[in-house]
């Protein structure tokens, strides 16, 4: 995998898996020429399908007409999302108007930082009763534009639960269900956080994009849409999922090229995007939990991403520079990530919860792995979170998960309704565990 990294390909290192002793896959979106180049290096190719063909589909799952633009629309959410993919102006117009309709239970947060094509950015904060010592729990979703049911999948769970707790009615997801006294205690208890479309340009920009133009990315558009004019404007856009500022500069899984589906950046948080995510935190210091929402894979991940974990020699760790270039080989016993014993126990337990929780719902069961998988990462949002107490000892600890829903990044909507019901599951799973500790 490392060696294909000449290549600037399209890969999804998230979903390798290894065959055989000798043997590794990996997924990825390629174009004719590169199929040739990569076959011409001695690897194997087999091609699932016709992506041009995927992209003609799914656009016809996009909604042409904003569905939440009036409060009303919130009122039928059910019978209206259920009709296809939400668009980012959706998204935006669904966080308004559920703040309108419960305002003693919805906080409207605007963050700040516009993005490159100007939008402007919400999160909410959903809470109820007067506790005032409660942590905090944030979801993200869509940071990578071509998956857009991150996005689906938080609204969904902002409304279902909000219902739930108004009707004092039991909050049910296929075979999971979660009592009524519990969802008023996740609410009573805990500070639920949502930003559902870290990325608007960039999924505005794949879910418009004409699929017969020729292009090959439009459709499949990953990064944001920042020009670059200053380091390649034939090369727009940032990854902003290698945005954060955890080991930004070690190039583990990561780009300095403007070409690469993994470009890093200029600095770590060059982006407005990933900026936003970080206020959030800077901004809401009682936030204890994090899980950001991608596709795919069928995986719940934990820390770290950057090596392997081990839990004997704190200092071993990102912060010290004299295992600087020792990281991120797999392979070795020249560097291990140290995470607390404890730490690794709690994490990888709520984590387990979780997957619990989905595979109730219809008996699906994901992977439960460190996110470092067959392939090193650097400056994600998990490891930029969960390091945000080790750099400075005032932050609250969180505990962070990245959740690579499905098995592509953008399902049919008929699966993607499936999707929705398990990922709300263990995102009310998690929130139920935070509101009892």
């Amino acid at each position: 995998m490392r060696a294909l990294d000449k290549f600037e390909l399209d890969l999804k290192s998230r979903a390798a898996r290894q065959l055989a002793v000798d043997r590794f896959m990996v997924p990825g979106i390629l174009t004719e020429e590169q199929v040739r180049q990569v076959e011409a290096a001695g690897y194997t190719l087999e091609i699932v399908s016709d992506l041009s063909l995927v992209a003609e589909e799914r656009v016809q799952e996009v909604s042409h007409v904003n569905r939440f633009a009036e409060v009303a629309g919130l009122s039928g959410f059910e019978k209206r999302a259920v009709l296809g993919y939400m668009t980012a102006d959706e998204v935006e117009s669904a966080l308004v108007n559920l703040q309108a309709l419960h305002p003693d239970l919805v906080t409207l947060i605007e963050l700040p930082n516009r993005t490159w094509e100007n939008r402007v950015s919400h999160a909410v904060r959903v809470r109820a009763g007067t506790n005032m010592d409660r942590a905090g729990v944030l979801f993200t979703g869509s940071m990578h534009a071509r998956e857009w049911g991150g996005s689906d999948i938080c609204i969904n769970f902002l409304v279902n639960l909000i219902n739930a707790y108004r009707s004092s009615s039991a909050l049910t997801y296929g075979g999971k269900s979660f009592p009524a006294a519990q969802v008023r205690t996740i609410l009573e208890n805990l500070d639920v956080f949502v930003f559902p479309d870290v990325n608007p340009d960039g999924k505005h920009y794949s879910q418009t994009y004409n699929p017969n133009s020729g292009s090959s990315q439009g459709f499949w558009w990953r990064k944001n849409r920042n020009p670059n004019t200053a380091v390649g404007a034939s090369s727009p856009g940032v990854d902003l999922n290698r945005n954060f500022d955890f080991l930004w500069a070690s190039e583990i899984g990561t780009s300095s090229s403007p070409s690469s589906f993994t470009y890093k950046g200029q600095s770590a948080f060059s982006e407005p995007e990933s900026r936003n995510v970080k206020y959030l935190f800077d901004t809401y210091p009682n936030i204890g939990y994090f899980v950001d929402i991608h596709s795919y894979g069928g995986l719940i991940l934990y820390n770290w991403g950057d090596d392997n974990n081990q839990t004997t020699d704190p200092g071993q760790n990102f912060l010290n520079p004299a295992y600087n270039g020792k990281r991120g080989s797999l392979n070795d016993t020249l560097y291990g990530e140290f995470i607390p014993a404890q730490d690794k126990e709690t994490i990888v337990k709520l984590a387990d919860h979780m997957n619990s929780a989905l595979a109730a719902v219809r008996g699906k069961n994901y992977t439960v792995q460190q996110s470092v998988g067959l392939y090193p990462t650097s400056a994600t949002s998990d490891d930029y979170v969960f390091s945000r107490h080790i750099v400075n000892g005032l932050n609250r600890k969180v505990y962070a998960y990245t959740i690579e829903f499905g098995e592509e990044f953008v399902p049919p909507f008929s699966e993607m309704n499936n999707i929705i019901q398990e990922i709300c599951a263990a995102m009310s799973e998690l929130c139920w565990a935070a509101a009892g500790t």
